[in-house]
C-alpha cells in the first residue's frame, strides 16, 4: 500500500510538472500567434499603402477594369484568395484616399518578403475551412502538431476579419522536448533509487531502534552504543547524498527551462524589432511624400526614449508607443500628402488616425499620430488641446520632431534658441533635449 501511494505522489509530480511547463509554452504560443496575426494585418495594409509590388486600380463608376467591385470584393473589406490581377495568391483591399477609392491587390510573393516566416509555419483559411494563402504547401489543415523538415510546430488559430482564421506555427524545440524526457526519466529512476534507499534505511533504523532499546535494558553490552552510532551516521550521510542529488536535477532543469523560455522571449523581440522596423521604412515613405530630407529616425527615438525615462516613463508599452509614434507621426501623409501646405491642418492627422486604427497598433501610438501637433499653448490642432491636457508621450514627440525639423531641414544650427521662444512645447521636455545635448 505505501509503495502505491509513492507511485502514485510521483505520478502526480510529474503530470504537474508537465501541466506547468507546457502552460507556459502554450502561453507564449498563444502570444506569438496573436502577434503575428497583426504583423500580417499590419503589413498587408502598410503595402497596401507604399508598396510598388502591388497591384492598384481605382474604382470609376464601381467598376475595376470593367469588372464590378462587388464581384471582385463580395461587399467585403478584405478578400484572401487566389489572384484576379496578379498570377499569385493575393490579399485584396479597397482603400480610401484623397476623396477616391482604389482597389489594391497585394501578391502573395510581395507579402512574403516582408513578413518574417523563419522557423515558422502559417496558413490562412476562408469560412469554408480552404486554405488561401499560405508560407508552405499546404494541401490540409494539420492538428495541433504539424511534423515537417524533422521539424514540430505547435499549431495555433487566430481570427482575422471577414471570417477569415490564421493557423500559426510555434517551433517546439527538440531540446525542450528532450529535456522534459530526460527529467522524466531521471526522475522515475531517482524515485525508484531513493525508495529502495529509503527502505534499507527503514531497516537499518528498526534495527538500530532494536540495538538501542536492548542496551537501555540492559540486555547488551554498552559497547552496542558505538556502533549504533555510527549506523546513524552513515544513515544521515545518505540521505544528505540522495537529497544532493535530487536538488541538483531539479536544478539542472529549472536551467534548462529558462534557456527555453530565454530563447522563446528573444523571438518575441525579434517579432517587435521586426515590426518596428517595418513602422521605420514607411514612415520614411510618407515623409518623402512632401520632403527629400528625412531627420535620422535612430537618433530621434534614441533622444525620445532618453527624455521619457529622464521624466519618469517606465512603463514598456508606454516606452514603445513612443518609438512606434516617432516612426509613424506623419503616416496621414501617405493618404492626404502632397505638398508641404497639408502639414499646417488637421488632414493629415485624421488621416493618420484612420490609418493606425486600421493597423490596429495602440492606442498610445495613434493618440501620438493624431496629436502630435496640438501645441502647449493650446493653438495646435486637431483638438486644440493645452498644457498638460496633452499626454507627456504626445508632447515628447512634439518637442522631439520639432527639433529635429529646425536642425536637418531648416539647418538650423542652434534650434534650442527658437524652439525655447516658441510658447507650443513643453518646457519642461525642453529642459530634458538640453540635457540630452550635454552629455
Amino acid at each position: 500500500m505505501k509503495n502505491s501511494s509513492f507511485a502514485v505522489f510521483n505520478s502526480v509530480v510529474l503530470i504537474l510538472f508537465f501541466i506547468v511547463t507546457m502552460a507556459q509554452f502554450i502561453v507564449y504560443a498563444k502570444g506569438s500567434t496573436h502577434d503575428f496575426a497583426q504583423i500580417f494585418e499590419r503589413t498587408a495594409y502598410l503595402l497596401a499603402y507604399s508598396s510598388e509590388e502591388i497591384y492598384r486600380a481605382e474604382v470609376i463608376d464601381g467598376k475595376v477594369n470593367n469588372i464590378s467591385i462587388s464581384q471582385l470584393m463580395a461587399d467585403k473589406p478584405i478578400v484572401i484568395g487566389p489572384g484576379i490581377f496578379v498570377e499569385d495568391d493575393s490579399v485584396k483591399l479597397l482603400l480610401e484616399a484623397d476623396n477616391q477609392i482604389d482597389y489594391v491587390e497585394i501578391p502573395q510573393g510581395t507579402l512574403l518578403k516582408k513578413i518574417n516566416s523563419n522557423n515558422k509555419k502559417w496558413f490562412i483559411t476562408d469560412t469554408r475551412g480552404n486554405i488561401v494563402l499560405s508560407n508552405a504547401n499546404h494541401v490540409n489543415q494539420p492538428g495541433l502538431l504539424l511534423f515537417e523538415s524533422g521539424k514540430i510546430y505547435f499549431m495555433l488559430a487566430e481570427k482575422l476579419d471577414e471570417g477569415y482564421i490564421l493557423y500559426h506555427g510555434t517551433f517546439l524545440p527538440w531540446h525542450f522536448i528532450l529535456s522534459n524526457i530526460a527529467f522524466a526519466i531521471a526522475y522515475l529512476t531517482g524515485s525508484k533509487i531513493l525508495a529502495n534507499s529509503l527502505r534499507h534505511q527503514k531497516k537499518k533504523i528498526e534495527s538500530i531502534e532494536d540495538a538501542m532499546r536492548k542496551t537501555i535494558e540492559g540486555k547488551e553490552l554498552p559497547e552496542v552504543t558505538s556502533e549504533v552510532l555510527k549506523e546513524i551516521d552513515e544513515l544521515v550521510r545518505g540521505l544528505r547524498e540522495e537529497t544532493q542529488k535530487k536538488e541538483e536535477t531539479i536544478r539542472n532543469l529549472r536551467q534548462e527551462n529558462e534557456k527555453v523560455l530565454s530563447n522563446l522571449e528573444f523571438e518575441k523581440e525579434f517579432h517587435e524589432k521586426h515590426m518596428l522596423n517595418v513602422y521605420k521604412f514607411i514612415g520614411s515613405l510618407a515623409k518623402k511624400k512632401i520632403h527629400t530630407i528625412s531627420p535620422p529616425i535612430e537618433q530621434m527615438m534614441e533622444l525620445a526614449l532618453f527624455i521619457a525615462q529622464d521624466m519618469g516613463i517606465k512603463d514598456e508599452d508606454e516606452l514603445r508607443s513612443i518609438q512606434i509614434g516617432i516612426a509613424l507621426h506623419d503616416i496621414g501623409l501617405l493618404e492626404v500628402g502632397h505638398d508641404e501646405k497639408v502639414l499646417q491642418d488637421k488632414r493629415h492627422t485624421l488621416a493618420g488616425e484612420r490609418l493606425g486604427k486600421a493597423l490596429k497598433i495602440s492606442p498610445l501610438a495613434i493618440d501620438i499620430i493624431k496629436h502630435h501637433h496640438e501645441a502647449y499653448d493650446g493653438t495646435g490642432f486637431p483638438d486644440g488641446l493645452k498644457g498638460e491636457g496633452i499626454s507627456l508621450r504626445v508632447r515628447i514627440v512634439s518637442a522631439v520632431t520639432a527639433y529635429f525639423e529646425e536642425k536637418y531641414r531648416n539647418k538650423d544650427t542652434n534650434p534650442m534658441e527658437k524652439l525655447k521662444k516658441s510658447k507650443r512645447l513643453d518646457p519642461k521636455v525642453l529642459d530634458a533635449i538640453e540635457k540630452w545635448l550635454s552629455k
